[in-house]
């Protein structure tokens, strides 16, 4: 049996993002931040958070779509900090946690990759993890986290994030 990933999140981490996808949550649209991070052994910690602005990315009712050169960017963004995608949160409509059938078959699919879906388009005030839905890309496929398993495997941590903007223009 292989030990369970654990997940750090710098302690500003959700409200930094919550930030970044709230201004297209007031248009309707979802929005998304990218995470950035570490792995040591069975941890990973979350260091980084990049929102894609400009071109780069569309913004729509229940659709996001990040263009090839906003994705080159990310990869070598991430490369220049010396970290790894390790994780996103991206906003649905009302009370809607799980990913669409579209999140999971083109969405990132890297082993031990969290996705959280963030409700009401980040609309509500104060949201924590637990108010979210957490996803694993786990052995080919998404599963979302239960309740029990999200207590046991997100953790906050009080290092502040860092914030990136990543302007893409095409």
């Amino acid at each position: 049996m292989t030990n369970e990933i654990a997940w750090y999140l710098p302690s500003d981490l959700l409200s930094r993002s919550l930030d970044v996808m709230r201004p297209q949550g007031a248009l309707g649209n979802e929005g998304l931040a990218f995470w950035l991070g570490q792995q040591a052994g069975d941890d990973v910690k979350v260091t980084h958070m990049v929102s894609i602005v400009g071109a780069g990315i569309r913004h729509a009712p229940l659709q996001l779509r990040v263009s090839l050169a906003a994705m080159e960017a990310l990869t070598n963004l991430v490369e220049r900090v010396g970290s790894h995608l390790v994780g996103q949160i991206h906003s649905h409509p009302a009370r809607m946690l799980d990913l669409s059938d579209v999140d999971k078959t083109y969405g990132i699919r890297i082993q031990n990759y969290l996705s959280l879906v963030c409700p009401h388009y980040a609309q509500v005030a104060a949201i924590n993890h637990c108010d979210c839905g957490v996803h694993l890309f786990d052995q080919g496929h998404y599963r979302r986290l239960n309740s029990e398993e999200v207590r046991r495997r997100v953790h906050m941590s009080r290092t502040p994030v860092a914030c990136i903007s990543l302007e893409v223009s095409k």
